[in-house]
């Protein structure tokens, strides 16, 4: 065949470019933050103050008081052992008060290794409400067997 005068000659292929598409990334990290806030837990703590340490010592200047020393308190799973007593942990508020009103200040909390951490944050929620004001809480180290 002849060439016509009048015919169109092809486009030549123009290269696209590879853009780069942000659409995708941005759809996986939207699933991210709603994954994450789904998971969480929406749920108030409530908040345990924590007071000065206890190596700071007292004021200078300060008189040196002796006071009692520290009660042993074994946390169980849902049961608190103080001298020897079982107490069930709906009554760890009263022990403590009886205890405050007999003139202990500070407690030493031993957690077992089937006390739960709500058992611990029960225990010393009621030691904040019975107003001793030295609690010290003993962990086990991980390198223990």
């Amino acid at each position: 065949m002849a060439e016509q005068p009048g015919a169109i000659l092809p486009r030549p292929l123009r290269r696209r470019r590879p853009s780069f598409v942000l659409t995708s990334l941005i759809d996986v990290i939207f699933l991210l933050v709603i994954f994450f806030m789904v998971s969480s837990q929406i749920v108030p703590f409530s908040l345990l103050p924590l007071g000065p340490l206890a190596a700071e010592g007292p004021a200078a200047g300060a008189p040196e008081t002796r006071s009692a020393p520290p009660i042993a308190v074994r946390i169980l799973a849902g049961r608190v052992a103080i001298g020897g007593d079982s107490i069930a942990m709906a009554e760890v508020g009263d022990a403590f008060a009886a205890l405050k009103a007999q003139g202990a200040t500070s407690i030493l909390l031993m957690p077992a290794t089937t006390a739960t951490v709500q058992d611990v944050v029960t225990v010393l929620e009621a030691s904040r409400q019975a107003a001793l004001g030295n609690v010290t809480v003993l962990g086990r180290r991980s390198d223990a067997p």
